[in-house]
């Protein structure tokens, strides 16, 4: 949800709650209007709230930004939850279908019948669609929602 920066950015404000957007943006030296679209995204989640105070500095309306802490473990028990469900349907998906790849990365695993449509031949590098294993891909998949299950107890 916004990635190293926002992560950054959650950091800073539960150290320092109540910052203004460009005092944010000065201390992880982003740009203000990034810094915006940050705050924004993790309100979408109520990660952070704001409280519109006036700052007789600088004569105007300010918004002062902190984390809802409270907040974050729900939103990431919810996201952990997507993550899972995903994983579930992928495994699904390759448990329940034969699927033929070429082997060459970057390529796709086509089904039977998609197989079949393209004369068990790659339509993207030209090379032979053939069985694919899926077995070490379905026991990644088990060890990641082993290690998802283990965070949402």
């Amino acid at each position: 949800m916004g990635g190293v920066e926002a992560e950054e950015l959650a950091k800073l404000l539960l150290a320092r709650p109540g910052m203004r957007e460009d005092e944010i943006a000065a201390e992880l030296q982003i740009d203000v209007k990034r810094v915006r679209k940050l705050l924004h995204q993790l309100s979408e989640f109520s990660l952070v709230a704001y409280d519109i105070v006036i700052d007789k500095e600088l004569n105007k309306r300010v918004f002062r930004w902190r984390l809802q802490q409270e907040q974050v473990q729900g939103v990431v028990k919810t996201q952990l939850k997507r993550i899972a469900e995903r994983l579930q349907m992928l495994k699904r998906h390759y448990e329940s279908n034969q699927l033929y790849w070429c082997g060459s990365q970057g390529c796709r695993k086509y089904t039977f019948d998609e197989a079949l449509d393209k004369f068990f031949k790659c339509p993207t590098c030209g090379g032979k669609l053939m069985v694919y294993d899926p077995s070490e891909l379905i026991a990644v998949v088990d060890e990641k929602l082993a290690e998802i299950n283990k965070l949402l107890e």
